[in-house]
This record gives structure tokens, sequence and C-alpha cells, in this order.
């Protein structure tokens, strides 16, 4: 959720307007910055009642009535109101800003990917908003009278997953409650086609349960990746909901767990009386059913695969760039005892302690520098870990005798230079072959690899990627952290100031700061950890090595896929077309088979569902270019076409007359 006319926007009371999230039946939702002294700044959510119905009535009441109902609501599952004001005549309200997706985006996304949400997951997010119902439902006023409120609005739409992993419930629009007046005439319909229960489709009084009829049906399109209740026309659609048709549901029984499938029968049943009573009740049996299969009901599961979809915003655009003139002067190239692919460029951190200076060759002094310069310098190779630093007062001294520095300088991950045995020329075109027999053999070990600007050190665990010390800044954890602003740069400098105290992770020092959530710290190595070793597929020459059975001095993090996922990723991302084109030109009209005696099964690769395809269609095929001929007449292109059967000859799942290995 970017917000690129934030500044320009129009303003409404004291909220700058940007980008304009949604709009529905009554209201438009804009992202808003307000603004305050000293440089203060906050994102709200502005909801304001569409201008055609500003003056109706019935639609400003409605409007106004779910502005004192969520004025009395708080949870951390329910979207926040923060304020509700009125400007010309036009009503909005401020709400808190959750950057993130809504669960219909992931639904789509699920769906056209032809993929699911993994049962953990989807047991969380259904769970969280039976919390914020269980909430709602019990409300009271502040005289302790019960608010008698009814959401009838719980569709994927109004249910939010923040980047944290945080789940709530937002739009009570049409919010049904003794606290106000009668906003519906009987037999009017409200809520959204498919996502009604069967009492709210007939126009019918609803109770709490007809909210968690819904949350069932969100539950089963998440473990399904489709609609519960599908129709060609909304008359279909409403008679099949009516009917509480679980035909869909029941075709996928088989896949799923026998206690799921009971819980969700129970919650989907027709008449209300059958169905769980109240969300709290819902909600433990959910517990039971995660207990059972060995499930966590936490946000951790739900934080890595969702990143791994691909549909989180990279950015949350919370703070602008920082000013050049605001950063450290830069450190001079020549520290550097790996030199770099480009200038040293200034740091992201904040000099709070710059008081240290750098002893370099022709008896020359470097500074002053912080810290967090001293860390990154150490932990990128930009300094040998023989450099001498000089404090105020001190006679120069070697840099692993500078506190913690010392713990760090000592990890092998970042004996950046020292000599390798057997280094082989890095070829673009045989790496994947390379890593593909690593993960099929589950090998341990130590990928070096280097050329004449930088150098990397990949640690693989049964296959897998678990550590990556790399001489590129960009790819550090911190400024990853600092540049999706998932923490402050101020909040980087503190963290490694402790790292420098007391030698602890920066990942470890963050979360006992409170800077960051466990579960988002192991999502973001991991993807740190990814984005390191792919990388290498970009490398157009140099050299590699490995070293069987070297293990890291310091914690690695768990691999998240199979050991191969990496691989095929880094070929997708990665590896230029023209590598792919040079490796299979060898081939020429060479016929294409299945291996039988492959290490890997398809779904080890971490393929996509047209890849897949591509691999199926071209077992017994007479030649590539005959494959990527028929292929392009379904509208595969050629560059996937290629790709895919790259992967399969150099995973060892294809084999060709002619191809090494």
């Amino acid at each position: 959720m970017s917000e690129p006319s934030a500044a320009r926007g129009p303003r409404l009371g004291p909220y700058q307007l940007g980008e304009r999230l949604g709009s529905g039946g009554m209201a438009e939702v804009f992202v808003a910055r307000r603004a305050g002294p000293r440089g203060f700044s906050k994102r709200f959510a502005i909801k304001r009642i569409l201008p055609q119905l500003a003056r109706d009535p019935h639609f400003v009441a409605m409007f106004s009535d779910e502005a004192r109902i969520c004025a009395a609501l708080s949870h951390p599952n329910i979207v926040q109101v923060v304020d509700f004001g009125e400007q010309d005549g036009e009503l909005f309200m401020a709400m808190e800003y959750v950057e993130g997706v809504s669960c219909a985006k992931l639904l789509r996304t699920v769906a056209s990917q032809n993929t699911r949400v993994p049962l953990g997951a989807a047991l969380y997010i259904a769970h969280e908003v039976l919390r914020a119902l269980a909430y709602a439902h019990s409300a009271r006023d502040e005289s302790g009278r019960p608010l008698g409120i009814v959401h009838r609005d719980v569709s994927p739409g109004n249910v939010l997953i923040g980047r944290a992993g945080e789940v709530k419930l937002t739009d009570f629009g049409i919010v049904r409650s003794d606290f106000i007046d009668r906003r519906t005439n009987p037999g009017e319909l409200k809520g959204k086609i498919g996502y009604m229960s069967p009492e709210q489709a007939l126009g019918s009084e609803v109770d709490a349960r007809s909210d968690l009829f819904t949350v069932a049906i969100i539950l089963a399109e998440l473990i399904m990746a489709r609609p519960l209740f599908p129709g060609r026309s909304e008359i279909e659609i409403l008679s099949r909901i009516h009917d509480a048709d679980l035909g869909v549901l029941e075709r996928h029984a088989a896949a799923f767990p026998v206690e799921l499938m009971r819980v969700l029968r129970r919650a989907l049943a027709k008449a209300p009386p059958d169905r769980f009573e109240t969300a709290d009740q819902f909600a433990e049996a959910l517990r039971l059913v995660a207990r059972a299969a060995g499930l966590s009901l936490s946000d951790g599961e739900l934080c890595v695969w969702i990143y791994e979809l691909g549909i989180m915003p990279k950015q949350s655009g919370l703070r602008p760039a920082v000013a050049e003139a605001a950063r450290p002067a830069p450190i001079a190239p020549r520290l550097r005892a790996v030199p770099s692919d480009r200038p040293t460029e200034p740091g992201i951190l904040p000099a709070t302690d710059a008081h240290y200076r750098l002893e370099v060759p022709e008896g020359r002094e470097v500074g002053l520098l912080g810290t967090a310069d001293l860390i990154e310098l150490v932990v990128t190779g930009r300094v040998a870990r023989h450099a001498r630093v000089i404090e105020p007062g001190r006679k120069p001294r070697p840099i692993a005798e500078v506190a913690a520095l010392g713990r760090i300088t000592r990890h092998d991950a970042y004996a950046f230079g020292d000599t390798t045995e057997h280094p082989e020329a890095l070829r673009p075109s045989a790496l994947p072959s390379m890593l593909y027999a690593l993960a099929a053999r589950r090998a341990t070990g130590l990928i070096v690899a280097r050329d004449r600007r930088r150098e990397k050190r990949v640690y693989l665990r049964a296959g897998a990627p678990v550590l990556v010390a790399s001489t590129s800044r960009e790819e550090l954890l911190g400024r990853r952290l600092v540049a999706k602003a998932l923490i402050r740069s101020e909040q980087l400098g503190l963290a490694l100031a402790d790292v420098a105290d007391s030698g602890a992770h920066l990942g470890v020092s963050l979360v006992d700061r409170g800077y960051l959530r466990p579960a988002v710290l192991v999502r973001e190595l991991q993807a740190q950890i990814e984005a390191r070793a792919t990388e290498l597929g970009g490398w157009a020459r140099g050299e590699i090595a490995f070293e069987e059975g070297r293990r890291p001095s310091q914690e690695a993090v768990p691999a998240a896929r199979s050991p191969a996922v990496w691989v095929t990723r880094l070929v997708r991302h990665q590896l230029p077309p023209r590598a792919i084109d040079q490796a299979l030109a060898v081939l020429g009209p060479a016929p294409l088979a299945a291996n039988p005696t492959a290490k890997f099964d398809l779904d080890e690769l971490g393929l996509d569902a047209e890849e897949s395809l591509v691999l199926a269609a071209a077992i017994g095929t007479r030649s590539i270019a005959h494959l990527v001929d028929r292929l392009s007449l379904a509208g595969t292109s050629t560059e996937v076409a290629r790709r895919a059967v790259f992967v399969g000859l150099s995973s060892g799942l294809l084999v060709a007359p002619g191809w090494p290995g």
C-alpha cells in the first residue's frame, strides 16, 4: 500500500489525504498522514462518506453509527477508530492504518497460483477473526449494558493481515446493535453475496451465530482456495447459501483432517441452533483441531508463507529518504580487504558514538567512525581483521580487542579472503547443476564464491542455506529491515551498540528491545539468507569451491523449505536467460525423457504450475525446439518453457543425450 500522492493530496481536517485504498457502497477509504510538531508524522486510514451520499440522512446515520460503535471497541484484532470529524458537511473517521493485504487478495492470489493456504495459517486467520468477534459480540457500554453487536459483513475484504502477521477485522458499516436504531428494513439484504448466513440471505433477523457462519465460509475457502458457494448468478449463490449446500466442501473433505471437517460442518449448519453458540466455542474447537494436527496457532507460519507468496508490500513508505547531508561521511574505498562492486557509499546509521579511527596502510588514519560503522566494515570484509583501531586517549590496538568486535572477527563466516582448496571456475550455466547435486545429497558444508569485486560464503545444512555472509552492504540484515521500514535507523543503531557490547546476534537485540516480533525476525532472517544465496545466480564469472563438512561457528537459521527450492528460485529470479540458452544449445535436436533415477520429486523443486506443466509435456518430446513450438500454441512463453526444461535437466528430473553430468 504505497502513498505516492500523500504529500500533495487534499486535506480533510488535520489529515493530508493520499492514495485511495478502496471504495464501497457507502464510503471510500484513503491513506492519510497527520503531521505534528518537531517532525512528528503518523499514517492513518481515512474513511469518508461518499460525496453523493453526504446529504442522505439514512447513510449519514449509518456512518455515524459505525463511528460510535467502533469508538466503543478496543481490541487487538479490531481496526481501531481514533477520530471522527466533519469538514464542510463531509463526515469522516480516522482509523489505524494496517499495512498489509486483505484476505480477499490472499484468496485471489492462491487461486491464481493454483495453491492453497497452509492449514496452520488458515486456522490462525480464522481464530483471530473469532477473537475479534468474541469481543464485539460481548461488548458492553459504559453502564455495563450489552451492546448486542452483530457485524453482518464478515468477509475476506474486511479481514486484514498486517506485515507482522496480525489479523484485524474492519468495517462495521452495516453492524446491527441494540445500541443504535434499526437501520435495515425487514427483508432488506445487507452483506456481501457469497458471505452470508442462510437467515441473512433471507433478510431475516440475525444474531451472533450469523457471523460465525461467515467465518466458517472464509476458513473453508482458505483451505480449498475456491468459493464455498459458487454460482453463475447472485440468485444461484443465494440459493446455495439458503440450502447450506456444502457440496464443494464435501468433495474436498478427504484432503483435510476429520476433526476440521467436523468443526466446519457444525459451524456451517443451516439452522443457527445447530451451530456453535459463541465465537469463543468456535475458537476453542479450532485450537483443538490445531493441537491434534501438531500445529501452533501463531503468526509464525502465516508470516513466512505470506511473504513467500509475494503479495505483502515490500516497503511501508513510512519515512522519507534520509538526506545525504545527515549521513556519516563515506569510508575510503582503500579500507576494503575485499574490493567492492561500487564505491563505498554513505551509511544509513546515525554516528552517535563516532569516536573511532582506523589505522590504514601508509600510516594514515581514517574516521571518525561509530560502533555501527566498525561492525559493518568487519562483517562485509571491508577492513582486515588485523586492522588497528585508534580511540581518544588510547594507543592503537587490533580491532579484535575492541569489546565484542573481537568475537565478531573470530566468526569464520567473515573470513573473507581466506584461501580455498580446489576452486573451480564459476560458470552460470553449470552453477545450478552443482547446487542441485548438493541439495540432492543433503550436503553440509561451505560454498565460497568470489570474483575480483566481491565474495560470498554460503553455509549449507542438509543441502539448504542456513547462513550466508557477503561483502555486499545492501544484503546486511539491518539495512534490509530499515529499507523495508520494519525498524528505524535509530533503533538499528541502538541494537548494534548492544551487539558491540555483548556480541549478541543483531536479531536477538532487536527482539529484546521490542523493535521486532520473534516471528518477524525468523521470517526476515530466512528471507535474507535466501536472497543472499540466490544472488549467486547473477554472477557472470569468478571462482567457486565447496568445503565439505564446514559448519558455521555462530548460530544458523533453520531452512524454511526443501533444499532444492532455493536453487530453483536462483534459476527463476537471478540466472540470465542467455546462460540458459548457452547450456541448452549443446543439446541441439536431442529428445527429452524422464530420469528413472531422479533424486527429486516434482513437488520438491518449488516449481510453479506453468513450469510443472512444461516438464510434464517435455517427457518424450523429440527436441526442445519442438516442445517450445507446441507449448507456445497454448500460451506458454519461450523463456518459461526453456527455463523449466533447464531446471528439469539441471536437477536430474529430465535426461537428454549430450547433457553434461
